[in-house]
């Protein structure tokens, strides 16, 4: 092969790192569940665990929020060495309304109205004493449904100890945000399966910046990043937002989006990436930097795990060029959760 065919070669992988040949990642070990975290039915061992995030720690024991996509809670965890350990439940939201929501709720989107149902709580993260916990923000998997509980992101905070310290705060203006996001924007509304109709996965805080990651809509091989101002989310009063947010696109290839993100010091993000929708297609783990997202770097596909969605990621610590994380997977039992340590380019 010629030196230029290789110099080629090797340009385009720097410009399309995301569709370059993949290494499968392999876990360090499995974490045990020492109890069980809590099902949609009382006495049920959860299944669908979507989202982990965990506060910063110089112990090695963390305390961490778990999210489960078929409730209206999110549930304490800590985490310490190869074990993993359910804590109290958290109510986020009620069986209907509530008058102290942010914001003005969305309206006039989806097929048809549905019940003020579960969150759908799909992605959790943790920044400056906060966890901020966000519903999918779309239509009902299987019949299209505008069910105005799912639009929620919800903000707890908590003090140094991971004890919650005030009331848990409500906002529907990720949806104002999110019907301004650019190429996706039209995808607002629209059902998931049959329209690659937008729905949330994802959410980090860098700075004072909430990332929403979307899952759909899937285009031209690009996944959205959504970055909308925490302040603005969780301003006084009802207005809607005003505030025009950052669209950010990243290579993730064709009929894949984002299925969960958490954020490192520096400011760049760690992308769980896998199916738009239901298609056959690979998770994979991308180092994405927001301000150049043209330098997304792939880090590898996890490796395949039949029957099993992997919706959940989150960063335990960094040393150096490696980074530590746990990848947990909606489908397993207590989450089945996995560590895995990757090399950073």
């Amino acid at each position: 092969m010629s030196s230029r065919l290789l110099s080629l070669l090797f340009a385009s992988t720097l410009l399309c790192p995301a569709i370059a040949a993949a290494v499968t990642l392999k876990p360090e070990q499995r974490l045990r569940a020492d109890g069980d975290f809590s099902g949609k039915k009382p006495g049920k061992t959860a299944v669908d665990l979507s989202g982990l995030a965990c506060m910063p720690s110089a112990t090695g024991t963390l305390r961490c929020l778990v999210i489960n996509d078929e409730g209206s809670f999110a549930q304490f965890a800590q985490i310490a060495e190869n074990r993993v350990t359910p804590g109290a439940t958290v109510p986020l939201i009620g069986d209907k309304p509530s008058e102290a929501t942010l914001g003005t709720p969305p309206s006039g989107i989806c097929k048809e109205a549905g019940a003020f149902a579960e969150l759908d709580g799909e992605a959790v993260t943790f920044s400056a004493g906060a966890f901020y916990v966000a519903g999918s923000h779309g239509c009902s998997r299987n019949k299209g449904e505008f069910r105005l509980s799912a639009f929620h992101l919800a903000r707890l905070k908590v003090d140094e100890a991971g004890t919650p310290s005030g009331k848990i705060e409500l906002t529907y203006r990720l949806s104002d945000m999110l019907r301004q996001a650019g190429d996706a924007a039209p995808y607002f509304g629209k059902a998931l399966n049959d329209e690659n109709g937008m729905n949330l996965e994802g959410v980090a805080v860098t700075g004072p910046i909430l990332w929403a990651g979307l899952r759909a809509p899937s285009l031209a091989g690009k996944a959205f990043l959504v970055g909308a101002p925490v302040d603005a989310l969780f301003a006084p009063g009802n207005a809607p937002a005003t505030v025009v947010p950052t669209v950010v696109t990243i290579p993730a290839e064709r009929d894949r989006g984002i299925r969960d993100l958490a954020a490192l010091p520096d400011g760049r993000l760690l992308a769980l990436v896998g199916p738009a929708a239901e298609q056959a297609l690979p998770y994979s783990l991308l180092l994405v930097d927001p301000i150049k997202p043209e330098g997304t770097r792939l880090l590898g596909d996890l490796p395949e795990r039949p029957g099993l969605k992997a919706e959940a990621v989150t960063i335990l610590g960094q040393r150096g060029g490696r980074l530590d994380v746990i990848v947990g997977y909606d489908g397993a039992k207590n989450g089945g959760f996995e560590r895995y340590r990757l090399q950073l380019p």
